[in-house]
């Protein structure tokens, strides 16, 4: 058995700024909502990333990073869309964050389709989320931090699926992923991989994209001796940039 895995794949406004280059977690639209963590799945049956990565062809994979810039992540994985088995890859760097999905053209021949979100110039911000609870921490919900939530809207676009893997991450962080759609921007395309042990993950990203926003978390988790599932560690870096110009979907 491999001592890595990858993920089992899933089914079917201006960035606030603050001192140090940071994002605000809050929103004009309102609160963030936090979810219900589902289960992260790992299957020892799949390729890892760079496996997946090196099936892809040498150009399409330099025009995803040419577009992308300097990068400061990635994943590739199977696409189970595609009936050759053909991999998909993802690459966010600091001028965008680029798509490679393998298609089937009018030839009848196996093509890459490359979309991507462009970033303004100087837009992109981080932030660093280091969530360390204690063992047997209460789980996070509606009612984690000061009193009560309100009624929360949920974000447009996302699925079940999408809100599931979200519930895993620390409060903060769902909040910074999810705050600048909260205020009527719909979720494009949202994605994620991650890799790793039952107990450690080294590798994890998610974005979320919009039509004026992009968002990403990319990190580690850890769940340590006498902890579980609802008292990771996560040692996360969000990020979120100005859509300046979009390329195919």
């Amino acid at each position: 058995m491999n001592s890595s895995f990858p993920i089992v794949p899933a089914e079917p406004g201006r960035p606030a700024r603050r001192r140090g280059g940071g994002l605000e977690p809050s929103s004009p639209g309102g609160a963030a909502p936090l979810h219900q963590a589902a289960e992260m799945g790992l299957n020892s049956g799949e390729k890892l990333r760079q496996e997946c990565w090196e099936m892809i062809g040498g150009r399409t994979r330099q025009r995803l990073m040419e577009l992308a810039g300097g990068v400061i992540d990635w994943f590739a994985r199977r696409d189970a869309s595609s009936l050759d088995g053909r991999p998909y890859a993802v690459v966010f760097g600091d001028r965008g964050l680029t798509i490679a999905e393998p298609r089937i053209s009018t030839e009848h021949r196996p093509v890459y389709a490359i979309s991507a979100f462009l970033f303004e110039p100087g837009s992109l911000r981080h932030v660093p989320v280091d969530h360390r609870p204690p063992p047997h921490a209460p789980m996070a919900g509606p009612a984690l931090g000061s009193g009560p939530r309100p009624p929360v809207a949920p974000v447009a676009g996302l699925d079940s699926a999408d809100r599931g893997l979200l519930g895993n991450l620390p409060p903060r962080a769902q909040e910074l992923l999810q705050t600048p759609f909260t205020s009527g921007q719909r979720v494009l395309r949202c994605n994620w991989a991650y890799e790793g042990f039952e107990h450690h993950l080294n590798m994890f990203m998610i974005y979320l994209a919009g039509a004026r926003d992009v968002t990403v978390a990319t990190g580690t988790k850890v769940i340590p001796a006498g902890h579980s599932d609802a008292t990771a560690h996560w040692s996360l870096t969000c990020y979120r940039a100005s859509v300046a110009r979009r390329i195919g979907k």
